[in-house]
């Protein structure tokens, strides 16, 4: 297959963009106006619309889950890490689900990387997707994720302390908070679809950790939408989806001033 990228400019670009990571708390703290884009899956045009609102918001964030599945997975995920090494304070990129080794083995950006770079590529990439930062709280009162509440979650404090640097997170809570989803039919926790240490998450979660960590909502991807976008629990948790290789309408959200508005990628 064609390189669309020289592969040393490539891998200086991956090193460059793992260590403004490494540098970044695991909870990112944001001021004023964002924008904020679910899953990406290798859809170039998504994220191409979304990275032309970078001049026309204070900051732009991405919830994870940039490769994997879509067509464009390697043209996308450069674009959003040159993005990030000109922009490293207005542009953030969270850690998906999909940023790990073992999804990129079963999921297909591995064997992309591979089929026309090499594997030393391969494990910068790794590197830099373990050094992603996990959370992003926007005026302290909003928190961004990219699947959910985890069991045993109860403070910030414990999403500042998790470790960076694992290609496959091992902490149950860290797990979690990249595969964890809401269901308005459940009161605490539930096994989920997902497997073996993914759970399901319901009122009585949120509803606590919102009203013990002082915060008025939460905002995360990680389930297609029809729309793009699904508000649950009375307005209180925001699912966001950007990926129109699902068959969905992508979308985006715009936080300003306390108000939500819903913004198209079509």
């Amino acid at each position: 297959m064609s390189r669309p990228f020289d592969e040393r400019e490539l891998m200086r670009l991956v090193q460059r963009a793992s260590e403004i990571f490494e540098g970044e708390p695991q909870v990112l703290d944001v001021e004023g106006e964002c924008v904020v884009v679910g899953d990406v899956h290798g859809d170039k045009e998504s994220v191409v619309k979304a990275l032309g609102l970078l001049n026309q918001t204070k900051t732009l964030i991405f919830l994870g889950d940039y490769v994997d599945r879509g067509p464009h997975q390697l043209e996308g995920i450069c674009a959003l890490l040159s993005a990030k090494v000109e922009n490293p304070s207005k542009l953030i990129l969270l850690r998906g689900n999909h940023e790990t080794r073992s999804v990129n083995l079963y999921y297909g950006f591995y064997d992309v990387v591979l089929s026309r770079y090499s594997q030393a590529l391969y494990e910068l990439f790794a590197q830099a997707f373990s050094n992603m930062p996990v959370c992003a709280l926007l005026d302290g009162e909003v928190l961004c994720v990219h699947g959910g509440i985890a069991e045993g979650l109860e403070s910030l404090d414990q999403l500042r302390a998790l470790p960076k640097g694992d290609d496959d997170p091992m902490d149950p809570i860290y797990v979690q908070v990249l595969w964890n989803d809401p269901d308005e039919g459940v009161e605490t926790f539930a096994q989920s679809y997902r497997g073996p240490g993914i759970k399901l998450f319901g009122t009585s979660v949120l509803e606590g950790f919102l009203r013990k960590n002082g915060l008025r909502m939460l905002i995360r991807a990680h389930e297609p939408q029809p729309d793009g976008f699904r508000f649950m629990f009375g307005k209180r948790l925001l699912s966001l989806f950007s990926c129109r290789h699902y068959g969905i309408r992508p979308a985006a959200a715009l936080l300003r001033g306390g108000e939500v508005k819903i913004l198209s990628l079509e």
